[in-house]
């Protein structure tokens, strides 16, 4: 009766369980400290079967609140420019590869092409740091070039040597598992 009346409720399936358990133990705990009272006027087993549908009904609403905080809270968790989107793994180490290049870069060129790698355009940059987009945009491009020329005098893998390199390796479980 429990699992039907969450499926009415709309409860998603793989939720339920939890759900008809929270709701049983609160059920019990309340019987415990005699806080169920039936009516005189409708049968022991409605009156149950009411009171249930209460406690279900109860715990259902407060089953969606704790779900939308749930998603409010992952929510703030993923960085605006990004949108959730994670890279594949050589996606990654090639990142990786270019942050360390970017180091060897002047500051001022640095901060440009890291906007733009976040995803603004140089007239985003340009508007949030006070500056002409053709300055930014000039920026970019020498930015750009020399952290492709960084990249080249440090004899960074290219993304076939790493995919090459990473095809080559044993799984991660193989390498995680200690017996």
């Amino acid at each position: 009766m429990i699992r039907d009346n969450l499926r009415r409720l709309n409860v998603p399936e793989c939720d339920r369980s939890d759900v008809v358990q929270e709701i049983l133990f609160s059920a019990w705990r309340t019987v415990e400290a005699g806080g169920f009272h039936a009516s005189e006027r409708l049968p022991l087993n409605e009156a149950v079967r009411r009171w249930l549908y209460v406690v279900t009904w109860h715990h259902t609403t407060h089953y969606r609140e704790r779900q939308r905080q749930w998603e409010r809270g992952r929510a703030s968790y993923t960085h605006p420019a990004t949108d959730g989107y994670i890279p594949p793994p050589f996606g990654r180490v090639e990142a990786l590869l270019s942050l360390r290049g970017l180091e060897l870069i002047d500051a001022a060129l640095r901060d440009v092409v890291a906007d733009s790698a976040l995803g603004y355009t140089a007239v985003e940059i340009a508007a949030g740091r006070g500056q002409n987009p053709n300055t930014i945009q000039g920026r970019l491009a020498r930015g750009r070039a020399r952290l492709r020329r960084a990249l080249r005098l440090k004899n960074a893998p290219t993304l076939l040597a790493i995919r090459s390199t990473l095809a080559s390796m044993s799984p991660l479980r193989q390498l995680n598992s200690y017996g």
